[in-house]
């Protein structure tokens, strides 16, 4: 069977397009369907950034230095800090890594955008109580301000300085962090619109750049090799090959099997999965 039987190449060379123009749905997360507390131990500052960018649809949070490029990072006894630009409120902030992966958030399962969200709840939380600056001592998170005169972004409330390395004058070095910064803001819309995890929607985003190409290469057709490159690159998305899918559509039992296999490896919900994303992904209706 070809590729294009089940797959609507259209459709991934528009994971492209809806990543420049964002979309509906809800957002992704991680394996497990029992609603309880939950916490994501091993996000990632840019997974993070990415879920904020998500969750407050602006799409442009950046982080402006990682926690290996932060001087508070390098003391003695202190925990992994990166500074960000936090487009929601106009103003640089400094979060400890450390405590992002601490924070205890109820859902159905652990996801990146859950936690953002309980981020911003917290927030809201010091600001109402008057904390304008983040926690008390910046403990956790807090307001930075960046000093022209020597370079550096310093804590409002904790005095700390964190190193600024924005004036590196390596042009192919920014723009490869540019680069990085845009293809987390696709991931982040891609897992926003298919509600899947961030790390399913990364992979959609490489999916999609990839058959962009093999389409420009082969005059707008996928040749044979093409398509079984991409029948692997399906199997290692969704933990199945599309066969399987297809094969369970006449058993009840198989089906269910099968979407449940399918909905934690991408992090997402069996009806989310049957009702949007194989319909309008992979073409196909259970």
């Amino acid at each position: 069977m070809g590729i294009k039987t089940f797959l609507k190449v259209s459709m991934l060379s528009a994971l492209l397009a809806l990543a420049s123009c964002g979309g509906g749905g809800g957002g992704g997360g991680g394996g497990g369907s029992t609603y309880g507390a939950h916490s994501s131990p091993s996000v990632l500052a840019s997974e993070f950034v990415a879920a904020l960018n998500t969750n407050d649809g602006t799409y442009s949070t950046a982080i402006q230095l990682y926690t290996n490029e932060t001087l508070r990072s390098m003391q003695p006894g202190q925990e992994q800090w990166f500074v960000i630009w936090d487009a929601k409120y106009s103003e640089y902030k400094a979060v400890s890594l450390n405590y992002v992966r601490s924070i205890v958030y109820y859902d159905y399962y652990s996801n990146n955008r859950a936690v953002a969200s309980e981020f911003r709840s917290i927030e809201r939380s010091d600001i109402l109580a008057g904390r304008y600056q983040g926690d008390s001592y910046g403990n956790d998170y807090e307001v930075v301000d960046y000093h022209f005169s020597t370079g550096y972004y310093e804590g409002r409330n904790s005095g700390y300085l964190y190193e600024d390395e924005a004036g590196s004058t390596d042009v192919s070095l920014l723009a490869k962090e540019q680069e990085k910064a845009k293809f987390y803001e696709k991931a982040a819309k891609v897992s926003f619109a298919y509600s899947v995890s961030l790390e399913t929607s990364m992979s959609m985003v490489t999916l999609g750049s990839k058959i962009e190409k093999m389409l420009s290469h082969g005059n707008g057709e996928l040749t044979q090799a093409d398509q079984s490159a991409l029948m692997s690159d399906l199997k290692t998305l969704t933990g199945v090959s599309v066969e399987e899918i297809q094969a369970a559509a006449g058993d009840s039992k198989a089906k269910a099997d099968v979407l449940a296999k399918v909905a934690v490896k991408i992090g997402t919900s069996a009806q989310n999965l049957e009702q949007k994303f194989l319909p309008e992904v992979f073409g196909i209706t259970l």
